[in-house]
């Protein structure tokens, strides 16, 4: 049977005067600079089926991605865990699980009912394609935001620090832009869609930005579009420890720079694939994982105690980063937590060649290059802040480390390993089923 595919958008921009999220602001937002999109694909090869999702929102709770997902099976017949709620991460969108600020109840009332929309549009709208997959790399965009100092501490790259105390990033950022071309079966000059993967975090605009945008992916995926037709899903990675580069570009210029910079090395890369298949076979897959919660010691408890009874609970803007009270806050939530076990699904998507595991967080990118290595596929990619949320997820030795995104965690070690083994695992499972289904077909 012939690969079939569908594609849907639908505009999920908010109305004026919600609070935003990914940073702390003071006050809610005050006018639209571009608007926000959902976009899907959804794939069929005759067997199973399978969709994508790329929200142009900062991430959604895992209450709500699964209701989402569920409305949508309902909807469409297409299994829940075969549906993948992408979220692009951008620090310009509204609340939708309120970080800093009170999610916006009004518009997650809304985005929940036009999320199985565009899956439904996406699920009716299937018709003969063919696929081609591809590699580049945008070396411009994407930092290691770490950094070592001589005093062995980690200061982040948007932190004002005295550039001679700069001793090196702690890390290496993901330069890879992974492209996947979806065209008309009868027409490879028609393309239908244009998925792209890249691992950052889009927050050019920072805290003391009041519009609404969807910061440097939403300006490529439109640039991809016009440029090639079709539509264009912007995926992000294993971001947790992957930036912008926090010092410069921190403007709508920056956006403009940024955004155009990755929709050239998108274009290029697929511009650069010349090879379609039609006979694609799809595959999916779960794991169930559970990882350690932080063990907050009695001593940081001693000083969230000390800093939420000084504090005066009002509103501020920053640039970057989070309040001291932030943090109290959350080793409060964690002490009770102390000992316990958080539950994680990984979902597996296998399109061909190009295989996807969904993580419900921010993966340091280190652990996503691991997990890259070691997958058997010819080209594969962390689908970061994939169907929910549950925070930050360092390293081992970015834990002994220390630092903003270790300050803000809730697990501890081994969960690198843990994840690692689960995704690669279940990696290695998605390409025995690929080969399976390829060899009963020869065998047919």
């Amino acid at each position: 049977p012939m690969l079939k595919i569908g594609v849907g958008q639908i505009d999920i921009t908010p109305e004026v005067g919600g609070w935003m999220d990914g940073m702390h602001r003071s006050h809610e937002s005050t006018g639209i600079h571009d608007r926000l999109h959902a976009r899907a694909v959804a794939f069929d090869d005759g067997q199973t089926k399978a969709i994508i999702v790329s929200c142009e929102i900062i991430c959604l709770s895992n209450e709500m991605a699964d209701n989402v997902r569920a409305t949508a099976e309902k909807q469409t017949g297409v299994p829940s865990k075969n549906i993948f709620l992408a979220c692009s991460h951008t620090h310009s969108g509204p609340a939708t699980v309120g970080y800093f600020n009170p999610a916006d109840m009004k518009y997650l009332e809304t985005l929940s009912r036009k999320l199985p929309k565009v899956i439904k549009e996406a699920a009716k709208k299937l018709q003969p394609a063919k696929i081609g997959i591809g590699h580049g790399k945008e070396e411009t965009v994407s930092h290691y935001r770490r950094l070592k100092t001589k005093d062995g501490k980690i200061v982040m790259n948007w932190e004002q620090f005295e550039p001679e105390n700069i001793v090196a990033p702690a890390g290496e950022p993901d330069h890879e832009v992974g492209v996947m071309k979806i065209v008309a079966a009868e027409d490879e000059d028609k393309v239908l869609a244009t998925v792209f993967h890249y691992t950052t975090h889009p927050n050019v605009m920072s805290g003391e930005n009041f519009m609404i945008s969807g910061d440097f992916p939403g300006l490529a995926s439109v640039i991809v579009e016009k440029e090639s037709g079709g539509s264009a899903l912007f995926l992000n990675g294993a971001q947790g420890s992957s930036d912008i580069d926090g010092l410069k570009d921190r403007d709508w210029e920056g956006v403009d720079r940024t955004g155009k910079a990755l929709a050239e090395a998108v274009l290029k890369t697929a511009e650069d694939i010349r090879e379609f298949q039609d006979e694609v076979k799809i595959v999916t897959g779960v794991r169930h994982i559970e990882v350690p919660m932080r063990n907050v010691s009695d001593k940081e408890v001693g000083w969230a105690k000390k800093v939420l009874a000084e504090s005066k609970g009002e509103a501020i803007t920053l640039v970057d980063g989070v309040t001291d009270e932030f943090k109290a806050e959350l080793i409060m939530e964690l002490l009770p937590k102390r000992g316990q076990q958080m539950p994680l699904q990984l979902d597996g998507l296998a399109v061909g060649d190009m295989a996807f595991v969904s993580f419900p967080g921010e993966l340091f990118t280190e652990i996503g290059q691991r997990i890259k290595e070691a997958s058997p596929f010819k080209q594969t990619y962390i689908m970061g802040l994939t169907n929910g949320n549950k925070g930050y997820f360092p390293s081992t030795k970015a834990i002994a480390e220390g630092g903003y995104s270790v300050d803000t965690r809730r697990v501890d070690p081994p969960t690198e390993e843990i994840i690692t083994e689960a995704a690669v695992d279940l990696l290695k499972e998605l390409f025995g089923m690929i080969r399976k289904k390829n060899q009963l077909e020869s065998d047919n």
